[in-house]
């Protein structure tokens, strides 16, 4: 087994133990969110034939004046004869057109006499027709591959007949907290206990990157026995199982030894980073094991960074968000020590990307999670402070999968 890595290979092992998730068939409101299997093309033209822009009536070639209307068209009406010289046929917006039609002259433009219109403007060929295809053509990418749906491309599928669309299952994830002091977050903790909040933030973050968290469980003071039990149960109906806290080799730390008596194979323990050092994985087969600190802020830092990157494979996306160049808004005192993972507020304007480095920064803290916490700030090894204005590289936080052309 591997100790103490660099980030990137840790990253490297994790992924190349993972496997992508099959797909399934849903109707387009349960697909929303959900990241698509395969390209969707567009199987004819849309709109399929010329249709009017407006209400008002469909005119023939040449300056005529006067048009005798031949038939008046409702909505869902399809023309019963083409147009001669002089003749019109009233249309609705977004009708049909007869044959012979170069323009749609708009309703208020015309005097009514009878079966007669007058029409004294200029006709310009093809003004408010919309012409077949003018949405899409035969042919055209309407959804990529790797989108999640959104309800716009649920609308344009919806327009072209399709009541499902083909997207990856969800990535089962269960999630187990170690610790003999930490109990449920709906418990009242005895003196010397916690509650545990990192389950329940883990958890959100699974299904922001469209995971099923199937369980959110506690050891608690369970015995080593019932804690096997409950880690077993959980990793059988799981492909992922993130394990939080009691990852170092203290007295009394569990995650370790819980992973070798259930004879996983042990992938790496112990990353060059901080906070989120004390993290490790192993794999029982297909299925993965990723622990990580009980720590608020490593917790969070080793989700982003190692398990966020498993979600997505999963579900054939690229792992990793692109990292991006940000100027500092305010400073960071501490130097040197090993690589480090500040959580941050990215936004970008006009003048390009800045960024917000959060307050409460040791690991045990979570003052960052109550305000805009989408990034995390990337410091080398042996960084010096960071000042006001300092160019930083970020890697932003929040999913940003593509969408359809």
């Amino acid at each position: 087994m591997l100790t103490n890595i660099e980030l990137e290979r840790a990253q490297d092992i994790i992924l190349n133990h993972v496997t992508v998730l099959q797909v399934e068939s849903l109707p387009l409101l349960q697909a929303l969110g959900r990241v698509v299997s395969e390209d969707v093309l567009a199987e004819h033209d849309l709109p399929p034939y010329a249709q009017a822009a407006m209400d008002g009536y469909a005119v023939p070639e040449g300056e005529c004046g006067q048009y005798r209307v031949i038939e008046r068209l409702l909505p869902g009406e399809m023309p019963g004869a083409s147009l001669g010289p002089g003749q019109a046929t009233g249309v609705a917006t977004g009708g049909p057109l007869p044959d012979g039609v170069v323009a749609v002259v708009p309703q208020e433009a015309v005097e009514i006499n009878g079966e007669y219109i007058t029409y004294n403007g200029a006709v310009v060929y093809g003004s408010n027709i919309k012409p077949p295809g003018e949405n899409f053509r035969k042919g055209d990418l309407l959804v990529r591959q790797g989108a999640s749906l959104s309800p716009g491309m649920a609308s344009v599928l919806a327009a072209y007949g399709k009541n499902e669309v083909t997207v990856y299952r969800k990535p089962q994830v269960a999630i187990l907290s170690l610790g003999p002091d930490i109990i449920s977050c709906r418990e009242t903790p005895a003196p010397g206990q916690m509650r545990d909040s990192n389950g329940l933030h883990l958890a959100a973050l699974v299904m922001q990157e469209q995971g099923q968290v199937i369980g959110v469980e506690v050891a608690g003071a369970d015995s080593t026995a019932q804690i096997g039990q409950r880690f077993q149960k959980l990793l059988h109906c799981s492909d992922l199982l993130i394990t939080i806290g009691g990852a170092a080799h203290g007295i009394g730390d569990q995650a370790f030894p819980l992973l070798k008596h259930n004879r996983a194979d042990l992938l790496f323990w112990g990353i060059k980073i901080k906070p989120g050092s004390h993290s490790g994985a192993a794999a029982f087969g297909e299925k993965l094991v990723i622990s990580l600190s009980g720590n608020p802020a490593a917790c969070a830092v080793g989700y982003h960074l190692l398990v966020a990157p498993v979600l997505r494979a999963m579900q054939n996306l690229k792992p990793y968000q692109a990292h991006l160049s940000a100027e500092s808004v305010n400073v960071f005192l501490k130097k040197g020590g090993p690589r480090r993972f500040l959580l941050a507020s990215a936004t970008c304007d006009q003048s390009g990307w800045s960024v917000i480095i959060l307050p409460g920064q040791k690991s045990s803290m979570t003052q960052a999670f109550l305000r805009n916490c989408n990034a995390l700030i990337d410091l080398p090894a042996g960084h010096p402070p960071v000042e006001k204005g300092a160019k930083l590289s970020i890697v932003l936080t929040r999913p940003a999968y593509g969408g359809g052309q």
